[in-house]
This record gives structure tokens, C-alpha cells and sequence, in this order.
């Protein structure tokens, strides 16, 4: 657990300006101190935020995005931006334009990705999509993430290919309940995405599917859940700027 109570502390973003910043005379590299900012990035899987072919909208991954900001209070104002949105928002140029680098304030600002089935899958995706463009991504949290399946990729605005996720942090919780239901059905047939290496943290609760709230405050192996982590994260960061 050290290594991953090390991964998971905040730290300071800074830049480096150009001499456009200072005088022309004065050639030193200046580091400058950006605001601490931290935006957080709810992905809801099928049926979420809207409806999928007739189910949803559910709001699941809304009430976990609620459940962080109960959390962390009113203490931070705007330093903390949270936004729910579903998985097919983080896909495609115009998309990823309008949802998410328009929501960006800067690349100092700390990125947390929370999503849950599809939004999972398409979440993964983004944080390496993210990475690549020089953004901080600090933690995503995938909540029993799918898409492996054929059958759903051509029905739903999700990648083809398996994620590379590239994050601080990767937290993923797997749903294995003792009674399933319908969800549990319908995310085994469209492709639970089956992790065997990777996460920080990989935990399995006995919750099913559909609530991506209970997967998120579910307590994990390591004594806390994906919630607690991200809270604990978030506050570490942006108390410390106080």
C-alpha cells in the first residue's frame, strides 16, 4: 500500500514560461504557479444520461458524481468541476471538443475519470487520450467496465480497440454479485471487459451492475473505497493550495 498511498497525494502544478512573460532582456527559465483546479469527469454507461434504444435515462453514474461532491462540501468553490455526461460524449473529435477540452481551464489542472460500463470502456480511452496531449490525469476509476463484446461496438458509439489506460492512478471494481439481475446479464453479454493486469487498485464487491454508486462507495481490499480515494485525493490536493 505505500506505493499506492504515494500514487494517490496530490502534488503542486507548475509550468514553465517563456521569456514572453518577463522582460526581453532577463532569459531565465521563470516557473509559474497555476491555480490548483481539479475537474472530474462522470461517464455513465448505456441508458445513463439518456436513453439507449428505449432504457434510461437511469442518472446511476450521477448519483456517484453527487456522492463525491456530499463528500468534499462546498470548501473548494470552483477549484473542483465536476460534470456528467455519457459515454458516447467522450468519443469522437467534435465531442471531445465540446465536452471535454472546453471544460479544461489549463494542463496544470488535475483530471479525475470516473466511469462506469460503457462509460468505463470510453473513459479508459480518454485518459489516454488525455495523457498523450500533456494533461494531468490523476486517477480513473473504472466501475465494472464493458465493451469487448462485437455485438455492442456495432450498436454503440464506443472504440474497437481494448483502452491503454494511462492514469496516475486506475482504480477498477468488478461486479460479481451472489444473485444477478438483468444488468448483470446484459453487460456479460456485452463484454465485461476482463482486466488481468494494470490497475493500483483492483477490487470486487458483491453488488450488481447497474448501481454505480455502490460500486463507487463500496469498501475495497485495501480498507477504502474508489469514493474514499478520490475524496481523500481531491481534498489533499486543493487543501494543501488553501
Amino acid at each position: 500500500m505505500g506505493a499506492q498511498s504515494g500514487a494517490i497525494q496530490g502534488c503542486i502544478g507548475r509550468l514553465v514560461a517563456s521569456h514572453e512573460l518577463t522582460t526581453k532582456e532577463d532569459q531565465t527559465v521563470k516557473p509559474v504557479t497555476l491555480a490548483r483546479e481539479v475537474v472530474a469527469f462522470f461517464i455513465g454507461g448505456a441508458g445513463d444520461s439518456e436513453s439507449y434504444y428505449g432504457d434510461g435515462p437511469s442518472n446511476y453514474t450521477l448519483r456517484a458524481m453527487e456522492a463525491l461532491q456530499s463528500r468534499l462540501g462546498t470548501s473548494f468553490g470552483g477549484k473542483f468541476q465536476p460534470y456528467y455526461m455519457g459515454y458516447n460524449d467522450v468519443k469522437g473529435e467534435g465531442d471531445l471538443e465540446e465536452f471535454i477540452f472546453s471544460r479544461l481551464p489549463h494542463k496544470s489542472a488535475h483530471v479525475y475519470i470516473v466511469g462506469h460500463s460503457l462509460g468505463g470502456w470510453n473513459g479508459a480511452h480518454l485518459s489516454q487520450i488525455l495523457t498523450d496531449k500533456g494533461f494531468i490525469v490523476k486517477m480513473l476509476v473504472t466501475l465494472d467496465p464493458v465493451g469487448e463484446g462485437v455485438m455492442v461496438a456495432l450498436i454503440s458509439d464506443i472504440y474497437w480497440s481494448e483502452p491503454t489506460p494511462k492514469a496516475e492512478t486506475w482504480i477498477n471494481v468488478r461486479a460479481e454479485p451472489d444473485e444477478i439481475d438483468r444488468t448483470d446479464v446484459v453487460a456479460w453479454v456485452g463484454g465485461k471487459w476482463d482486466i488481468e493486469s494494470g490497475p493500483d487498485v483492483i477490487g470486487i464487491v458483491k453488488f450488481n451492475h447497474y448501481s454505480a454508486l455502490r460500486l463507487y462507495e463500496s469498501r475495497l481490499e485495501c480498507g477504502q473505497s474508489a469514493l474514499d480515494l478520490s475524496a481523500n485525493s481531491i481534498a489533499g490536493y486543493l487543501g494543501a493550495g488553501a
